[in-house]
């Protein structure tokens, strides 16, 4: 029969609990005014706040607009503006390395427990000249230039971008990856090519045709063609020699020199000196297993699998998560994205309306996005950030027409021939990206068969046709905003916006967009908040002074 446990061992039990206690919840209210400005072609931060260990934030609804500045003619290529919400754990900076046991001691300032210094859980450094921080003068914070102050928003800021740029493309992250610490100037906004988000420099040719391991009934295949000589020196080669099977070759040879005792081993050959050397595979039994071409089939499946999580630096979670292994403080480890939209700017011109301007006109443009924010219950804390990126279509009006330059039918779409190809993947070359490369045979990148059939071309012609790429003022273009390099080819240049310029403005050296931003972020935690405090009138000293303080004394 079981024992029952008793009070005190069961009390005994309890005081290893691991559950927090149970704190009342608040709600706070952070209202969100802004208005700040922003350069086109970086990733800037509009605003920030902070969510504190175990808040949830419950409800922010953020309104946003941006307005364009002048430009002298209405662009006729779309401008976007690309508003992205963030979540930035407190985990996931790089010093406490994905160590939720070395987030905890550094924030309760506890050594490790192997006698290392504490870890700081915030990193500080001096403010320096006042708006010499890009990313805390965009956020619009301030600080005197003696001021201590930490740097959890240029981490933030700087994680987002890293972790943006990893997702694009490894090669990108490892080229332009950001100090976190260190770093604070803007970073350069993401291009968005749809017409050729399908063109990648390398792809997994193994995973696309699979590969079947063969078996075969012998393990040595006989090999026919080579010989060990077997006579002394002075022996004839067109006769004495042996096959690898150890018969003698009997057919006459072209070699008709001797043995020498330097060179024991011969190669047969035709007339023309090409090595006569073969495998018999035939008597080899080559098999096929059933089981190999199932394993290939679940290879490229699991392979299929893994791409989602390329992105993580460390090979060893991913192999857990290949494994179904739930890891679950991996998700604080890294930035969050909660919100992304992509608006259109709305383009309007406006004419002078007094007499003697009647022809002049400025043109300015407008875009308004809602962001909808919510976040679960956060056990580390962190930073919520919005950034937005101005940035024009990129036109590609010198890409090549597909049916321009085709001259055979044989280069045209096959329906049996296309259907039957196991790699149904094309090359890509320089020159139907700009036909004015300088090398418009190289290669550019790979992408899916016959795409180019169905890839969205901008054709500009007439007194806007361009020869070749520039980015100098010319006057006729000035309805197009176009940013673009001589020579393109699939690198930093063509994901992200280094390479920039303001020419359609008509103020060049200025920030092109004015941000407005109103809302309310609503959130939950454990904070405890003091009573309203009402100005000092003594009224608790006056009331108290007409209260009968004296007690009876009983008995008497």
């Amino acid at each position: 029969m079981a024992r029952q446990l008793t009070a005190n061992e069961i009390r005994d039990i309890s005081r290893t609990n691991t559950t927090p206690i149970p704190i009342p919840r608040s709600l706070r209210q952070i209202n969100q005014v802004v208005a700040t400005s922003m350069p086109a072609g970086k990733m800037v931060p509009i605003t920030a706040f902070p969510l504190l260990r175990e808040d949830t934030l419950r409800n922010s609804m953020l309104h946003c607009k941006v307005d364009l500045m002048e430009t002298a003619e209405v662009i006729k290529n779309g401008i976007q503006c690309r508003f992205q919400a963030w979540f930035v754990p407190f985990l996931a900076f790089e010093r406490f390395d994905g160590g939720r046991d070395e987030f905890d001691r550094s924030y309760m300032k506890q050594g490790n427990a192997n006698g290392v210094a504490v870890t700081p859980f915030f990193n500080t450094m001096v403010a320096g000249a006042v708006g010499s921080i890009p990313i805390h003068k965009y956020l619009g914070f301030h600080a005197a230039p003696t001021d201590t102050i930490n740097t959890a928003y240029i981490e933030a800021y700087n994680l987002i971008w890293n972790f943006r740029a990893r997702n694009r493309s490894e090669s990108l992250y490892q080229l332009k990856k950001r100090n976190t610490l260190t770093t604070t100037s803007l970073a350069p906004a993401f291009w968005q090519h749809q017409q050729y988000k399908y063109v990648v420099p390398d792809w997994d040719d193994l995973a696309m045709e699979g590969s079947v391991d063969l078996t075969f009934t012998n393990a040595k295949a006989a090999v026919t063609g080579l010989g060990v000589v077997g006579n002394p020196a002075g022996a004839l080669l067109n006769t004495n020699w042996k096959e690898a099977d150890g018969t003698a070759y009997t057919a006459a040879s072209n070699k008709t020199g001797t043995v020498s005792n330097a060179a024991p081993f011969v190669m047969q050959s035709d007339a023309s000196g090409v090595p006569k050397v073969f495998a018999d595979l035939a008597t080899a039994g080559v098999k096929i297993s059933l089981a190999n071409i199932e394993l290939a089939k679940k290879t490229r499946w699991y392979a299929d699998l893994k791409a989602q999580f390329e992105g993580l630096p460390e090979s060893w979670i991913i192999d857990l998560l290949m494994q179904g292994m739930s890891v679950p403080d991996k998700m604080w480890q890294q930035p969050i994205k909660i919100a992304d939209k992509t608006e259109v700017f709305g383009i309007e011109k406006r004419w002078a309306t007094d007499g003697a301007n009647l022809t002049d006109a400025v043109v300015n443009g407008s875009a308004l996005c809602d962001l909808d924010i919510v976040l679960p219950r956060c056990p580390t804390g962190g930073i919520v950030m919005v950034t937005a990126e101005i940035l024009p279509e990129q036109l590609f009006e010198r890409a090549r027409d597909p049916l321009l330059f085709t001259t055979d039918p044989e280069k045209l779409p096959n329906a049996m021939r296309d259907d039957l190809d196991p790699q149904k993947v094309e090359r890509m070359s320089n020159g139907e990206i700009d036909t004015s490369h300088a090398t418009p045979n190289g290669l550019f990148g790979y992408r899916p068969l016959n795409w180019s059939w169905q890839a969205s071309n901008t054709r500009i012609g007439g007194k806007w046709f361009k020869p070749a790429p520039d980015n100098t003022f010319n006057e006729e273009r000035q309805h197009f905003w176009v940013v673009e390099v001589a020579n393109p080819s699939l690198g930093p240049d063509f994901m992200i916006a280094e390479t920039f310029n303001t020419l359609p403005f008509v103020v060049t050296n200025q920030d092109v967009g004015e941000v407005e931003i109103q809302g309310t972020a609503i959130i939950e935690g454990n904070t405890v908040f003091g009573e309203r405090l009402l100005e000092n009138d003594n009224a608790y000293s006056e009331v108290l002074a007409k209260v009968e303080k004296t007690r009876i004394t009983k008995g008497v």
